[in-house]
């Protein structure tokens, strides 16, 4: 069987400054130490459990990029 040879191109385009906008955000945070799941108070479940791990979570404050 013979394998036919596939042209791929890649363009490259000027990348755009973005500025990056820092605010305190509200946060939960895994209490696990050994667990890195966070999540903005926006976005977290009403059980406040981490998704990554089901450990209870903590409220924070951290400088993140505002969305």
């Amino acid at each position: 069987m013979k394998k036919e040879a596939v042209l791929i191109f890649y363009g490259k385009r000027k990348e755009e400054e973005i500025e990056v906008i820092m605010v305190d955000t509200e946060i939960y945070s895994c209490m696990d130490h050994s667990c890195i799941g966070w999540m903005r108070k926006d976005f977290v479940a009403d059980d406040l459990l981490c998704p990554m791990c089901g450990n209870e979570m903590t409220h924070e404050i951290r400088e993140l990029p505002k969305i």
